[in-house]
């Protein structure tokens, strides 16, 4: 491809603008085309303070674009026939089963990867423990027996990273290798991706980035130690350099090319949509528009911008090591930039470092505080001045039923949603476990406590009463004392 050098020139103005308006510490960009890499160069440092510099060669977990090489493997083994796209899960995995055997056992290899299976997008394997088949199946079984299917397997489009998950294990037992081995063996090495890597810590590569994330506005370096049953959805390091070679592997159609990993046919086929959802196709883990394929990816600390133009035999990708979206809308601007166009302004108003769910849970917070003080002002300047005493009384029907039973019943619905259901949905094991949002993990816990405080205060509140003393009455105290002390 023929790319006027005023485009790189505009790329970089780009990237370098967004990084300074959002804080970004580090970027890397390639463009690549079916020859090779046509442009490609670093941004920013490895990690905020620090005086090492992102290069073409740094490497970046990538996240949900782990998804398009673990589907690429898939392919090489229904090409080497060892898989059939149409065989049920449980022909690979005879353990695997849901709430419903029946439906579960209907649930095809294409189901998986084309994100058809009916497994709910919430379920995920954080929380399994173990870098074995023998480790993980056992655990991922007792997970799945109360899992009741959104759908039936084959007709509905819902994203889960489960389905990647399982087909790492697919992986694991027809080729009877680790998944990360079989990836090294059989797709890094034969296309020369010499740093790309599935592993669960990306720190331990030389030459890689560390992640960030916002905590209260302000960009904070964050390390996740990824769960192995997660890298078939997630787990993937590597850097432009790599990147730019499988542009170059997926542009190019040629048989002589390609067979050695993949044959072309099958290349072709993982680039057509196999189900859509409103504009947008699906297919062996790409998103399908008609002028492009693209993946995005994303951890706490990371995210990653992946877009391949057949049409036009190029494709680009944008890697930085802060968890923010602009990162996707930046690439999206390059596109528009290779394109012709003129990019579109990203304002930082657009993209607040604090999501406004997050301030509102802090000023629910601030304002719980703020009842819970004047509630209780009059009774504290009373007994500090000895203007008045506190009286206990007896409760009334109404006052238990008020202030204990519905308060306990209250109380405890707002610590479940924010303990339980929060997580649930969340798809994290517990409400700690939602790394992705830590602001809102510290502002749910905020609030559950003062919600708490709020609900005692008003259990005692109904139990005291506050009596002024009058100058009568002490004078009457004082008379009823002074034969006393005579």
């Amino acid at each position: 491809m023929t790319i006027h050098q005023d485009r790189f020139q505009l790329i970089d103005e780009e990237i370098t603008q967004n990084m300074q308006r959002f804080n970004i510490p580090g970027m890397a960009f390639v463009l690549a085309d079916e020859n090779g890499t046509v442009y490609s160069k670093g941004y920013g440092v490895l990690k905020q303070d620090s005086t090492l510099k992102v290069n073409t060669s740094t490497n970046f977990h990538i996240g949900s674009i782990s998804k398009v090489f673990t589907s690429l493997a898939i392919m090489q083994l229904r090409d080497a026939g060892q898989i059939q796209l149409h065989d049920p899960v449980t022909t690979y995995l005879p353990w695997f089963a849901t709430k419903d055997p029946d439906l579960s056992g209907r649930m095809t290899i294409r189901d998986l990867l084309n994100h058809t299976s009916g497994l709910p997008g919430r379920l995920n394997v954080h929380d399994l423990t173990g870098a074995s088949l023998g480790t993980i199946e056992p655990q991922l079984s007792r997970k799945l027996q109360n899992v009741s299917l959104v759908a039936e397997p084959g007709t509905t489009y819902e994203y889960s990273n489960i389905n990647y998950d399982l087909l790492q294990l697919i992986i694991e037992e027809v080729s009877a290798l680790s998944f990360p081995d079989y990836m090294s063996q059989q797709i890094f090495q034969p296309l020369g991706m010499k740093r790309t890597s599935f592993n669960q810590d990306n720190e331990l590569e030389p030459n890689s980035a560390t992640g960030h994330r916002y905590l209260w506005g302000n960009l904070r370096p964050f390390h996740e130690h990824l769960a192995y049953a997660t890298l078939g959805s997630a787990g993937l390091s590597t850097n432009a350099k790599d990147l730019g070679t499988y542009i170059s592997f997926l542009l190019n159609d040629s048989a002589a090319s390609n067979n050695s990993v993949l044959q072309s046919d099958s290349l072709r086929e993982m680039r057509t949509a196999a189900i859509f959802d409103s504009s947008i196709g699906y297919g062996y883990g790409w998103e399908i528009t008609r002028n492009t394929i693209e993946k995005k990816g994303g951890l706490p600390g990371f995210t990653a911008n992946l877009i391949i133009v057949p049409g036009k035999s190029y494709g680009f990708a944008l890697l930085a090591n802060s968890k923010q979206n602009i990162t996707d809308e930046t690439n999206f601007n390059i596109y528009r930039i290779l394109e012709g166009g003129s990019p579109i302004h990203l304002a930082k108003a657009d993209y607040p470092a604090i999501m406004p769910i997050d301030k509102s849970l802090l000023y629910i917070s601030g304002l719980l505080i703020l009842i819970i003080f004047i509630m209780w002002l009059p009774t504290l300047i009373s007994c500090f001045t000895k203007r008045g005493v506190l009286l206990l009384i007896k409760p009334t029907t109404a006052t238990i039923l008020v202030c204990f039973v519905l308060n306990i019943i209250i109380n405890l619905g707002v610590q479940y949603y924010i303990y339980i259901y929060v997580p649930f949905v969340s798809g994290a094991p517990s409400l700690y476990r939602l790394t992705t949002a830590p602001d809102s993990v510290n502002g749910l816990t905020l609030l559950s406590i003062t919600w708490l405080v709020f609900s005692i205060s008003i259990a005692c509140k109904s139990l005291v009463r506050l009596k002024a003393k009058t100058s009568q009455g002490i004078q009457k105290s004082t008379k009823s004392i002074t034969p006393l002390r005579q």
